[in-house]
């Protein structure tokens, strides 16, 4: 039999200040990505801000050269303390004129519509950012072996890397679930 020739060439190990680099960024981006996601996540639900019910009174599309359709209608708010005659969003697809949809008022003048797809995507979001700091916590837990090849350490911190690692998995896994739903659910 044969010896295995590997095409790959001699593994170089990725120094220290190089993983500990790579976790920073990744723990970064990951927090970031969590927040936004739950942020938004939190007025596509109607928790962050004043939810209520908007009836439409006119649609247009505008915009060049991707279009977009800005409705214009009056918002009451579910507690009846506040109402905007001329509040604006964007939908798509366009709603008919005196037919009524639920927002969610950020502040003065801006308002973001209420809906599962809005959610989920959030929620997708917010998943992937989690897997990202969580695979960053992986990255402080491995180090380089005798080849060169990076694996986690010996003991507790690698016991923590490694459920850190399968965490990661099963937050992406999450994620993609949600980004599927999102795709599926009826704008």
């Amino acid at each position: 039999m044969a010896p295995v020739i590997s095409n790959r060439g001699p593994s170089r190990s990725a120094n220290p200040a190089q993983r500990l680099a790579f976790s920073v960024l990744f723990a970064l981006i990951g927090a970031g990505l969590t927040t936004f996601g739950l942020y938004q996540a939190g007025h596509a639900v109607g928790l962050l801000g004043e939810p209520g019910t908007l009836t439409v009174a006119s649609c247009a599309r505008v915009g060049q050269p991707k279009p977009e359709i800005r409705c214009t209608g009056s918002f009451r708010s579910d507690d009846g303390r506040s109402t905007d005659p001329a509040a604006r969003f964007t939908v798509n697809p366009s709603l008919a004129s005196g037919q009524t949809t639920r927002l969610d008022r950020v502040d003065a003048g801006s308002h973001v519509r209420i809906s599962p797809a809005g959610t989920e995507e959030y929620a997708a979001l917010t998943l992937f950012g989690m897997a990202l700091f969580v695979f960053a916590g992986s990255g402080f837990a491995s180090r380089a072996n005798s080849t060169g090849r990076p694996e986690l350490r010996a003991g507790p911190v690698g016991r923590v890397g490694l459920r850190l690692g399968q965490a990661g998995i099963v937050l992406l896994l999450g994620a993609a679930l949600c980004a599927v739903i999102a795709f599926l659910s009826p704008h």
